[in-house]
């Protein structure tokens, strides 16, 4: 939606509301002074809007308001430069005019249809603005701001407005608004110690008997690698008779794989951890995920609110999973579940919880103290990491 053209300021809003207190605080109580200060008052509100729309007819048109972020993205805590560039044109470099402030006005980017918070447009105001010099025709001004990196997330700011006003900063006319910017900030990566087994994927049937079961080894590629015991599913063809006949035991013929291995990490952001502990997993799994990508391993990604995604190794692999690390979103955390959990919940299910289900041989699953005493069964076979 495009801005007002029109509108008063914060400085003109109090003028008005003030006006008629005054007034009636005059007329009761028979003081003079304050009748004539809600007279002068509005009088000035007045005489703003016509020397704002006189100004405002000799800058239109004429001013052009750019803005680049080097770089769009960076990790919590990092920087992010946003450097504005206003150019102008004929007669409009001699209006004064101001920039509204670039560091505020960043709104999260939600999928869900709830509203954002902070999206309703706020009046300008003049006394946390950035006051532009006078330019010659043709001359430009450029300024140089940071980006807010506070907390993690995808965030988008609307256009940045330039603004004239008149003498008092009563009325606001708007001249000029640049483009929309977006920025995303990463999780800060946590190192986690993993063996390099547990980052390539290769799980054995003794460190992870689920996974072993349900994931029998293919025979169709890759070369021999030698002979190991029957584990059920394989097929009948690759046992290795000659070993029955002199052991009794089953054994089959062993195929290294000739496809990348895949390793499956699911993130626990239960609403029971808390938005701190959460955001600790996130950045554990940003660790550990880049770990497993270095390996030349497929992550497979999942989270406890019901994220699916596989990310493959690669030049842009560990770019993919920052930002769909950024993009997540978090459930609110519930009055009665910010403090430590004594016993297992056995009530219906959290938000979180509801659209949750189990991955198929899940072996990484990063969650705090907190979350670890509150597992759910169905993950309770998985290799536990726990965020710092």
């Amino acid at each position: 939606m495009a801005p007002r053209q029109l509108t008063l300021t914060t400085r003109g809003a109090v003028a008005l509301a003030v006006a008629p207190v005054s007034a009636l605080a005059g007329a009761v109580l028979g003081a003079e002074e304050l009748v004539l200060l809600s007279l002068a008052l509005v009088t000035m509100v007045m005489g703003g809007f016509v020397q704002s729309a006189y100004r405002v007819a000799r800058a239109r048109t004429n001013w052009r308001v750019t803005l680049e972020l080097t770089p769009g993205e960076a990790e919590v805590g990092g920087q992010i430069a946003m450097v504005v560039t206003l150019a102008a044109a004929g007669r409009g470099g001699s209006v004064p005019t101001w920039l509204e402030d670039p560091q505020q006005g960043w709104v999260r980017v939600r999928r869900r249809s709830a509203p954002a918070a902070g999206s309703r447009p706020r009046l300008p105001n003049p006394a946390s603005a950035v006051r532009v010099p006078q330019l010659e025709s043709g001359a430009s001004a450029q300024f140089r701001f940071a980006a807010p990196t506070e907390a993690r997330g995808v965030f988008t700011r609307s256009g940045l407005r330039l603004w004239c006003s008149d003498s008092f900063g009563f009325v606001a006319q708007l001249v000029a608004q640049g483009p929309s910017a977006t920025i995303t900030v990463h999780p800060v990566p946590v190192a986690v110690g993993l063996g390099e087994d547990l980052l390539r994927g290769e799980w054995s049937a003794q460190e992870n008997q689920f996974a072993a079961v349900s994931r029998p080894k293919r025979d169709s590629f890759g070369d021999f690698a030698g002979l190991r015991p029957y584990i059920r599913g394989d097929r009948l063809r690759l046992l290795y008779w000659p070993a029955l006949a002199r052991t009794g035991e089953l054994v089959v013929r062993d195929f290294e794989d000739a496809g990348p291995h895949r390793v499956h990490v699911v993130a626990d952001v239960r609403p029971i951890l808390g938005t701190a502990g959460a955001e600790r997993v996130l950045a554990a799994v940003a660790g550990v995920g880049l770990q497993v990508l270095a390996q030349g391993s497929v992550l497979e990604f999942s989270t406890t609110t019901g994220e699916q995604m596989a990310i493959g190794p690669g030049p842009l692999g560990g770019l993919a999973l920052l930002r769909v690390l950024a993009g997540l979103e978090l459930v609110p955390v519930a009055p009665t579940a910010r403090r430590g959990v004594r016993r297992r919940r056995r009530g219906p299910p959290t938000p979180g919880q509801r659209e949750f289900h189990a991955v198929a041989g899940t072996p990484l699953v990063v969650t705090t103290t907190v979350g670890a005493r509150a597992l759910p069964d169905a993950l309770g076979f998985a290799h536990l990491v726990l965020a710092p």
